[in-house]
C-alpha cells in the first residue's frame, strides 16, 4: 500500500511459527542502527497442519555481507569497522533482554556507508543469544579470511580449513596482517558453548572491534591511498614507535625477574600492593580487547564500626555516575585511622557474581590507602571479606589490578588510610569503574 520496498523474514511450520511471532513482536520494539526496524508480523491461516509466518522490515539498501569479499579478505581495520554497528545491536537486544538473530551471513547487508546490518531481523525457535555472539566471531573471520568457520554456511562459500584438532586455524596463522586480538576475539566467539575462555557478551566484541576500528581507520578498503612520502613517514614513525615498545619491554622484563629473585626472600603470600596512578604507556593497563565495564547494580557505605551515621550516605551513588566532578566523601577526622575507626568504605553489589581484573578509581585525595575486597554479602563483617588488591591513590585516574579468586557478587572498597593533613583527614572518590575480563 505504501509502495516501497521491505525485507521479508518467512518462518514455516507451527512449532517455527508461534516462536517467531512472539520474538519478532518483542524485537518490534529494538531500535539501533545496526539492525532493521520490524514493521509488521503477518501470521497466515494454517494449510493443514502447515502454519507461515514472515517478519516485515524495512529495506536497507546496499548488498549482502559476502559482496565485501569480492576482492578477497579485507584489512583487518576495515573487517572491524564494518562489523561494530552489528555488535552494537547485538548488545542492546541482549541487555533488553531479546535475541537478534545475527547467526547467518545471508541475513546480513551491507549499506553505501559500508556498515553491517542486520536486515532480515526474525530469530529462529531455537536461536539463543549465544549464536548471536559465534554469528558475530564467524563473520568477522570470514572478513579476515574469506572462509566460513561453522557448519551450515552459505552456498558458495569456502569452509574454513580446520587444524589437528578439527577447530578452524586461526585467521593470525592464514593471514599474518591480521592482529592477533582480532584473530583471538574471532576464535573465542566461535567458541562452543561452555567452553574455557570463550567470548559471550556482545559488549566484549564491540569493545575489541572498536578498538582496531578507530586505530585502523585508514585500511577501510576504498579509502585513497597514501602517497609515497607519506607511506614513509609513517613507516619511520613506527618504526620509532617499536623501538620505544621494544625498550620499556625490555626494562619490564629486567625489572621483573630482579622483583622475581627478591621475592624468594621476602614473599609473603599477601594481596599486592601497588602505587596507583596514570600509569606510563610502557605499563599501561590492558587494552580494550582484554577488559570489559562490570555493571554495578547498587553501592552504600560501609562502616562497621557502629559509630553514627554512615558517612554522607545520600552523595555514595555519585560514585556510579560517570561525572568526576562529583563524588562521595568520607567525613573530616581530626586523626588519622585506626584511631576511631579502623577504616571506612564503600561497598559495591551486582546482578551476578563476577570475577574482577581491575578497579578503576578516580580521586583528587592523594595518598589514600586502599584495600580492595570481596564479600560474600553486603553486611559481611571486615574479617569474613577477602584482599585481592590494595594501593595508595594519586591524585586523578587509579588503576588497581585485582588478584584472581572465586567469583563474587560484592566487592568492598575499604579505605585503611585517609588523605588530608593533621587535624583535618578526608579522602574523596569522584568515580569507581569495575572491569572484568572480555568473557
Amino acid at each position: 500500500m505504501l509502495d516501497r520496498d521491505v525485507a521479508l523474514t518467512l518462518f514455516i511450520g507451527a512449532p517455527e511459527v508461534r516462536s517467531a511471532v512472539a520474538r519478532a513482536l518483542r524485537a518490534a520494539r529494538l531500535a539501533t542502527v545496526g539492525a532493521a526496524r520490524v514493521l509488521d508480523v503477518l501470521e497466515t491461516e494454517r494449510i493443514g497442519t502447515v502454519g507461515v509466518a514472515a517478519v516485515v522490515a524495512e529495506w536497507t539498501p546496499g548488498g549482502p555481507l559476502v559482496d565485501l569479499l569480492d576482492d578477497g579478505p579485507l584489512p583487518p581495520g576495515a573487517a572491524a569497522r564494518v562489523l561494530v554497528p552489528l555488535a552494537e545491536a547485538v548488545d542492546v537486544a541482549h541487555n533488553a533482554g531479546l535475541v537478534l538473530g545475527c547467526d547467518h551471513p545471508e541475513r546480513i547487508r551491507v549499506g553505501p556507508d559500508r556498515q553491517a546490518r542486520l536486515a532480515f531481523p526474525g530469530p529462529g525457535r531455537t536461536t539463543s543469544s549465544r549464536d548471536d555472539i559465534r554469528g558475530l566471531g564467524a563473520m568477522l573471520y570470514l572478513l579476515l579470511t574469506g572462509s566460513w568457520p561453522l557448519p551450515d554456511g552459505p552456498p558458495g562459500l569456502p569452509p574454513a580449513p580446520l587444524g589437528p584438532e578439527g577447530l578452524p586455524i586461526n585467521p593470525t596463522t592464514l593471514r599474518s596482517a591480521v592482529p592477533v586480538e582480532l584473530s583471538t576475539l574471532a576464535m573465542r566467539s566461535i567458541a562452543g558453548p561452555g567452553s574455557d575462555g570463550g567470548v559471550h557478551t556482545g559488549a566484549a566484541v564491540r569493545q575489541v572491534l572498536e578498538f582496531h576500528a578507530i586505530s585502523t581507520a585508514d585500511l577501510i578498503s576504498g579509502a585513497k591511498p597514501i602517497d609515497p612520502q607519506r607511506a614513509q613517514r609513517l613507516r619511520q614513525i613506527k618504526f620509532r614507535i617499536a623501538m620505544t615498545v621494544l625498550g620499556a619491554a625490555t626494562l619490564m622484563i629486567i625489572g621483573y625477574a630482579g622483583m622475581q629473585v627478591i621475592s624468594v626472600f621476602t614473599d609473603t603470600g599477601s594481596a599486592p600492593f601497588v602505587i596507583a596512578g596514570n600509569a606510563p604507556a610502557s605499563q599501561a593497563p590492558p587494552p580494550p580487547a582484554m577488559l570489559a565495564p562490570v555493571r554495578v547494580r547498587s553501592v552504600t557505605v560501609y562502616d562497621p564500626s557502629g559509630l553514627g551515621s554512615p558517612d554522607h550516605q545520600r552523595d555514595v551513588g555519585k560514585l556510579l555516575d560517570g561525572n568526576p566532578n562529583t563524588g562521595w566523601s568520607t567525613d573530616s577526622y581530626y586523626q588519622q585511622f585506626p584511631v576511631y575507626k579502623k577504616g571506612l568504605g564503600v561497598m559495591l553489589s551486582f546482578e551476578t557474581a563476577v570475577s574482577p581484573a581491575s578497579v578503576t578509581v578516580v580521586s583528587p585525595s592523594s595518598g589514600t590507602v586502599l584495600e580492595i575486597r570481596t564479600a560474600t554479602s553486603p553486611n559481611a563483617r571486615l574479617d569474613q571479606t577477602t584482599v585481592v588488591g590494595a594501593a595508595t591513590l594519586r591524585s586523578g585516574s587509579n588503576q588497581i589490578p585485582l588478584r584472581a579468586g572465586p567469583p563474587a557478587r560484592y566487592l568492598l572498597v575499604w579505605i585503611t588510610g585517609l588523605g588530608g593533613a593533621d587535624g583535618h583527614h578526608q579522602s574523596k572518590l569522584s568515580d569507581l569503574q569495575i572491569q572484568q575480563r572480555a568473557t
